[in-house]
């Protein structure tokens, strides 16, 4: 779960009439601001990563020559994570849509070697993301999830809920309600602690693939 951005951006974030800006939550407390709806949509997918540990928006800036011209730089995200074998990986995204990324290409290409170089020198990773990589199920699914993190937990619910999931083995969240409870009523009422379960991964789910009724879930192993 992502801790809250302490570090103001180093530079001030632009207010435009052209591109989505705002601020979203991070499931740990605090927020992070997006100058674009692609910006936002990456930051809620990393905030939704189990593995991201720290979220930083516009987190430095660096200077590099291009054309003989001394140059300023800011990437739109750093991430760290911690990998399941204990490995902390540091990630610096740039957002771009793909078409500005094909058309300006020569103007970006100084700068994101200069961000590659920088980025290596301190044991990072520099990294472009685009439309293709954030227009997924799995960002659809995480918008859809997170809601429900920070809802108040059911615990007799939850409990139903595992121990029906238990019994039946790998099934659906459709058919984990009707074998969990007998009226309509009952099972509309559990549906959002076990979207919370999903939520907070424990019960497993394909998030990379359209979440519906019919999608497989499970209890994830141990």
């Amino acid at each position: 779960m992502a801790r809250p951005d302490t570090e103001r951006p180093v530079r001030d974030l632009r207010m435009s009439r052209r591109c989505l800006t705002g601020r979203i939550a991070l499931s740990a407390g605090g927020n992070a601001a997006f100058e674009s709806s692609l910006e936002r949509d990456w930051l809620i997918a990393l905030d939704f990563d189990p593995t991201v540990v720290s979220i930083r928006v516009q987190p430095f800036s660096i200077q590099y020559e291009d054309d003989g011209r001394r140059r300023r730089y800011t990437p739109d995200i750093l991430a760290e994570a911690v990998l399941p074998n204990g490995r902390r990986v540091t990630t610096v995204y740039e957002v771009k849509p793909l078409d500005e990324l094909r058309s300006d290409w020569c103007s970006y290409r100084a700068r994101f070697k200069a961000a590659v170089r920088h980025c290596r020198a301190q044991g990072w990773r520099f990294k472009i993301v685009t439309e293709r990589e954030i227009r997924t199920p799995y960002v659809v699914n995480a918008k859809f999830l997170r809601r429900y993190r920070t809802i108040p937990e059911q615990i007799y619910t939850a409990q139903q809920l595992a121990y029906t999931l238990k019994a039946l083995g790998e099934t659906t969240p459709q058919a984990l309600l009707a074998a969990a409870y007998l009226t309509d009523e009952k099972r509309m009422a559990a549906l959002p602690e076990l979207w919370r379960l999903v939520s907070i991964r424990q019960v497993s789910a394909i998030l990379t693939e359209p979440l519906t009724m019919r999608s497989p879930i499970w209890l994830p192993a141990g």
